[in-house]
This record gives structure tokens, sequence and C-alpha cells, in this order.
């Protein structure tokens, strides 16, 4: 089946600096839907409304970015914590969020995990359904973003909860529901014909290639790009250009 519509979607809300701020926002007009930190990994008041405020600026669906409460590892090192404590942190995490949403004129429209918890959750499924469950005592209406092929698939439909399946456009990939871990010296894709290479092969083909060498099938809805990475710039600019150029419509999943 042809891919007519795809989601261009960055992690945002991620700098406490003006030179950061000054990046996403040359970001802001390039993507579709905007992951924005709330206060887990990094985000405060201030950071999350000037992030809101700039996705409504440019009609960017907002989505929270909830995470393991870990400022010090930005959120990326795995931590033990019981189903009910999990849940309430997902919880408060995208409630602030929401209230600062609406209190803008916005409102939340999806939710990804970050980090160590997101990783987690892709391949250990009462992870998975754990985060599901929080978002759907919120409001079950929420689109979850995950991992194509992973354990995010299986516990949001086992929920009957929306999920957009995932692909990275700045990461490679281990298996095909798993990314290089960080750690990995091959881990991330800094080049951007690379990046444009491998998102084509998920969008046209529907394969992903693997660091073994061998394609995997793959279902790509939403194309993740990291806001803290080195050339995220050019890499929305370059793939949101390329996207048009094949003849996909680029927008918010909803």
């Amino acid at each position: 089946m042809t891919l007519h519509y795809i989601d261009l979607n960055c992690d945002l809300g991620e700098y406490t600096n003006s030179d950061g701020e000054r990046k996403e926002r040359a970001i802001m007009p390039a993507i579709t839907s905007a992951n924005i930190a709330c206060g887990g990994h990094i985000g405060d008041q201030r950071s999350m409304r000037r992030t809101i405020s700039l996705a409504l600026e440019h009609s960017v669906a907002v989505g929270a970015h909830p995470s393991f409460v870990d400022r010090i590892n930005f959120g990326r090192v795995e931590m033990d914590v019981p189903d009910k404590e999990l849940q309430d942190i997902i919880r408060r995490q995208i409630s602030e969020l929401m209230e600062h949403a609406t209190g803008l004129g916005g409102h939340v429209s999806h939710v990804k995990a970050h980090g160590a918890l997101y990783n987690l959750a892709a391949r250990n499924f009462d992870t998975a359904l754990t985060f599901c469950e929080a978002v759907a005592r919120i409001d079950s209406s929420l689109l979850i973003y995950g991992l194509a092929n992973s354990q995010w698939v299986v516990a949001a439909k086992q929920l009957e909860l929306r999920i957009a399946e995932e692909v990275f456009s700045d990461r490679r990939y281990l298996t095909p529901d798993s990314l290089v871990p960080r750690a990995m010296e091959n881990a991330l894709i800094t080049s951007v014909d690379d990046s444009v290479r491998q998102i084509l092969g998920m969008i046209h083909e529907r394969v992903v290639e693997c660091v073994d060498g061998l394609r995997y099938p793959i279902n790509a809805d939403t194309i993740c790009v990291h806001g803290d990475g080195e050339h995220a710039l050019e890499f929305v600019n370059r793939l949101r250009a390329t996207l048009t150029e094949e003849g996909l419509e680029v927008c918010h999943p909803v």
C-alpha cells in the first residue's frame, strides 16, 4: 500500500538557553508534531509555555513527552519504578502540560515517552501497558507515539488506544523493534543523506535495514528527529522538503 500521509515530529522544550531556544524556533515551522518535555528529564513552566506557544503559532500539534524523573541523566538511564508510582509520574507530567496548553488556547493531541522509558517500554510489554493505562486514565482519545514493531503497538492495541508507529531519521536500528543503544559508536545517523535514504526505504519499500545488513518489514506513521541532535535543523528541513517532493502530505496523524 502506498503512503499518502506522514507526520514529522520532533522532541522539543529541552533547552534552557537562548541558543537552544533559537534552534527550536527554527525547527518548529518544518515539523507537524512537537513532543514537549514536561518536567521529568528537563523542562519547567516557562519552557513548556514557550514551546506550546511556538507550536500553536505554527499550527503544530502539541504532544506530551514524559519520562522517568531523572534530570541528572536527562532521562536516559533505566529506573526500576513500581507500576503505580510510574503511572502517577506519567499522569502528573501529562496533566501539567495539558493545563498549560489549555491556558494558552490549545490542547494536547498525543503522548510520547522519552529516552530510557521509551526504550524500556518498546521491549517490555508490562512497562508499555503501564504507560498506556496511565494515558487512558487521563484521556483515552490521546494518540500514543511508539516505536514501530515494538511492544508499544501491542499494548496500545490491547487497550484499544490509537497508536502512531514511529520510525527514526537520526538513529540506526539494532533489530526491527529496537534502536542501537546510544552508548554504541554507530547509534546516531549524522549524515542527512543517510537519514533521507533510511526514511525513504521505510516509506516506499516499507522496510528498515538493521546494522546486521538485513532488511525487515516496518510501518511508518510518524518520523522522529531528535531536537537536541547536532544536525536537527538540517535534518527536519531536508526531510520536509524531500517528503513533499515525494508527493506525501506532511501532517499530524489525527
